[in-house]
Formats: C-alpha cells, structure tokens, sequence
C-alpha cells in the first residue's frame, strides 16, 4: 500500500489563517488624525517598510498615511519584503538533504508572492497594499471596516476588482503569526537554516480612512503575483501560475492553467475565494470556517 502523501502545505496556511484571524480580530477603530505630519507620509509598502520601519521613522500605534493601491489580493504569508531574496536564497545554500514534498512547501513559502483574496470577514476585510505598480511580494496586510471600505469603493468584491490606487490613512499595529515558524521547522528537518525571528508579529495597518485617485492619469496602477491552488496529488501538491492581476486576460488564463491541471481532480484549496469554481475550495472555509 503506497503511503499517503504529507500534505506540508496544510499546517503553513492554517498558521497563515491564524494570522488573518488575529489581524481582523485585533482591529479597533480609530479616527485619523486631522494633520499628517511629513515624516508620516509614505509611497507605497516599500517606503512604508523601508524608510518607516527599518529606519524607524514611525512605530506601533503611530498614525501613517499611505500613497499606494489597496488590493482585495493580500499576501498568503506576509512578513517583511527585505528579507525576500535572503529567504529564497537559502534554499540554494544549504547542504542536508531534502524531500520533493519538503521542497514544494519551502518553494511555496519563499517565493513570497501567493496573493489571496477571501472578502469580507466578521465586519472587517482583509486588504493587501502595495506601491502604485505592485508587486505582491512587496506589500503590506491591512484590515479595514467593510462599510467604510464600500463607501470609498463600492466595486471592491467584484470578481474582476483587483485594486485602486488611493490615499490610505491608518495605525500601525502587530499581529502574532507563526507560518514563520512552521515553514522553520520543516526547514530545519532537511538542514536549511532559516531565520523567521522578524515573523514572531507582523506590523500591519488598522485603516481608517480611503480615498481613492479620482482623476483618470492618477488611477493608472498595476498589481503582479502569483495564483495558486494546492491539491492531495503525490506528484503535484502545488499549482502556481504567475502573473498580473491588474490584466484581466492574463489572471483569467491563470486561473484557467490551475484548473485544467491534471492534479486539480485532488485539488482542495483555491486562493481566490470569489472566483474559485466551488465554495468546497475556499481558503476561508476550509482554514477559518
């Protein structure tokens, strides 16, 4: 009797579903500051994490105000996006050895890029922000209250929304996540050593405010990332298609590679919850119920 396959990819996004969790469950409505003072101001993730956190500019519980696309796709596994490359280079340079399951998972992980879009939860959403042309890979979680969202973009559920470039003004919080530290231990069982002490919290936005680009040349904005779904198959436990979001055609073609793969008959999670073929597949049904 062949054995069954270890499905690694189960414990990181029930850890990833946690973080989710904490995050919307953690968010407390705050007004925004009538007055954003310069240093306060950021374009895009990149400059928030950069220039605002590395630098220390702004830290938790401050007031931030953010010029970028906020993103109905966030990141499966947020964390920090200056340690993508040292992340994914560690996969090179070790010496143990490693299984194709083990690998699978570390690949999933590393690449940093899985976008995932599951709606509106408990009266919140969970939202991905990124610079003006984004990449997932480089963004940032947010949670917003879905009236306040819905008043500022009524369009943000519909199947093809994949974002709009808007002023966003929030706190900075922290989340506890742990995907880290699964993706640690089965690092660890094949001799990678891999460092995931900056995924002990997850700085994240509790937003208060949206105000979307109003004129044509200002809205012009892009998001590229990776679609996913992760099946029960031996051979084949991880369909990835990659691509931008922001091209209707092209994300459709994406979607369309993963669900005419011959591993998708043992499919049992699909990254994008409003476009998935059944709610048997949702990410917000299987992990958060």
């Amino acid at each position: 009797m062949a054995l069954a396959v270890e499905l690694l990819w189960k414990p990181l996004l029930e850890a990833a579903a946690q973080t989710i969790v904490g995050a919307v469950g953690g968010y407390a409505f705050t007004q925004a500051l009538s007055r954003a003072t310069r240093q306060n101001s950021f374009d895009g993730a990149m400059d928030l994490w950069r220039r605002g956190l590395h630098e220390n500019v702004v830290g938790d519980g401050d007031q931030v105000v953010f010029d970028g696309v906020i993103s109905p796709y966030s990141q499966v596994f947020p964390g920090d996006p200056m340690h993508n490359a040292t992340r994914w280079n560690q996969l090179y340079e070790f010496q143990g050895k490693i299984s194709a399951d083990e690998y699978g998972a570390m690949e999933f992980f590393a690449g940093s890029d899985a976008a995932l879009r599951i709606g509106s939860l408990n009266g919140e959403t969970l939202v991905g922000l990124y610079a003006r042309y984004g990449f997932v890979g480089e963004g940032m979680v947010g949670v917003v209250p879905t009236k306040l969202l819905l008043r500022a973009i009524p369009d943000f559920f519909q199947p093809r929304f994949f974002g709009a470039r808007a002023r966003i003004c929030g706190r900075l919080a922290r989340c506890p996540a742990q995907h880290g530290f699964v993706a640690q231990g089965i690092a660890h069982k094949s001799g990678i050593n891999l460092d995931v002490s900056n995924y002990k919290n997850i700085p994240y936005l509790q937003i208060n405010r949206v105000s979307p680009a109003r004129l044509a040349g200002s809205k012009v904005c892009s998001l590229l990332g990776s679609a996913w779904a992760v099946t029960e198959s031996d051979a084949e436990q991880y369909l990835v298609q990659y691509g931008y979001f922001s091209e209707d055609a092209e994300i459709r073609q994406c979607n369309r590679r993963i669900l005419t793969a011959k591993a998708w008959d043992k499919a049992r999670v699909f990254y994008d919850d409003l476009s998935a073929p059944s709610q048997e597949f949702s990410f917000r049904r299987v992990f958060i119920g």
